[in-house]
């Protein structure tokens, strides 16, 4: 009798173990793909990284920035929109260590860089000053330009395919696995 009580108790610690281990190799695969994804971001196929292409946005709309505050007095609406445009760029500074967040704030960047651009092409800039909104606007949607074409978008669409297959669909939430982020944007 005792043989067979001790029996039970092994088969059960054993299909215990079985069932435990498979959310845990689920996690270590699918962590493993995803490291492979998230390597891209850094350098992609062809060397470029998208925090680079971040940052030189991010320096362009605060130049963008630098360009309006000259001109708040005589429009008092850039101020409002200045300000817009450094909230999404500190967003985008500050979220780093979440692709997801980065990605929407660099949306956001972009929405707020071309909001102010509008509103200074309806501004009399000095002459001097005249050139610079339309090429920092060039400057900011051809870096996009360079995200958007990443292949880190690539690996990012691949993976998150992977997450949509059976049976990953459905272990993925016990795995604790999220979706990457993808950086392209249509402007």
């Amino acid at each position: 009798m005792k043989l067979k009580k001790s029996s039970i108790v092994g088969a059960c610690v054993m299909a215990g173990l079985i069932l435990l281990s498979i959310p845990v190799g689920v996690h270590t695969s699918l962590t493993d793909l995803r490291d492979e994804a998230e390597g891209s971001y850094y350098y992609d196929q062809t060397g470029y990284a998208i925090y680079q292409g971040l940052e030189a946005r991010e320096a362009t709309g605060n130049n963008l920035i630098t360009v309006a505050e000259r001109y708040t007095s005589q429009n008092p609406e850039l101020t409002g929109l200045i300000g817009e445009l450094e909230y999404a760029i500190s967003l985008t500074q500050n979220s780093y260590s979440d692709f997801s967040d980065e990605a929407q704030a660099n949306q956001l960047m972009g929405d707020a860089a071309q909001n102010l651009y509008e509103e200074l092409k309806q501004t009399e800039l000095s002459e001097s000053d005249e050139k610079y909104p339309d090429q920092l606007i060039a400057e900011m949607e051809s870096e996009q330009d360079k995200i958007n074409r990443s292949s880190y978008n690539d690996d990012a669409r691949e993976f998150n395919a992977r997450l949509e297959k059976f049976p990953v669909n459905l272990l993925r939430f016990v795995a604790g696995v999220e979706p990457l982020a993808t950086y392209d944007l249509d402007e």
